[in-house]
């Protein structure tokens, strides 16, 4: 997916669709961390909207990207098992960009970390790799932890020095 067609989708969210938006994986990765990290769609959870649900506000975006001749399956929300996992992970994200009726938020980098590895691919480290630099807010390894299972915690402390140097 090129960046333009990902800033398209990232403003009709801000400025018409409305509502509240974490923006995850590969697309997050190309607009905020990598500019060379391809993809090929945008991974999205729609957080909260004050007056559409969760089924008509993606119902919204499907009909805005099929007029587009984009489709829906340009967004992937497989993600969104994961994030909702996390009891409180609503308060583990970073708003990236702001309009006139919606915002996108980004995973802190804790977050990001958290369901970069529950995948865990060799592109998957890379992307933490490069996030890296990019996050201000830093690695919270107790909170992390926290979250994790056993087999979570098992593959970051495999590849801890890897990723976080």
């Amino acid at each position: 997916m090129e960046t333009r067609a990902l800033e398209e989708i990232l403003d009709y969210l801000c400025n018409d669709l409305g509502g509240d938006w974490l923006l995850t994986g590969g697309s997050l990765v190309r607009l905020e961390f990598d500019a060379g990290r391809g993809t090929e769609d945008v991974d999205l959870v729609r957080m909260r909207h004050s007056q559409l649900s969760d089924e008509a506000a993606k119902n919204l975006l499907f009909r805005w990207l099929i007029a587009r001749g984009l489709g829906p399956e340009w967004v992937n929300s497989a993600v969104e098992p994961f994030v909702r996992e996390i009891a409180d992970w609503a308060n583990e994200t970073v708003e990236i960009r702001a309009g006139k009726t919606g915002k996108v938020y980004r995973p802190t980098f804790t977050l990001f970390t958290y369901l970069k590895l529950r995948r865990g691919t060799e592109e998957d480290l890379k992307d933490i790799k490069a996030a890296v630099p990019k996050c201000p807010e830093g690695f919270d390894e107790e909170r992390f932890l926290s979250w994790a299972d056993a087999k979570l915690r098992a593959k970051y402390f495999a590849v801890r020095e890897k990723l976080l140097g």
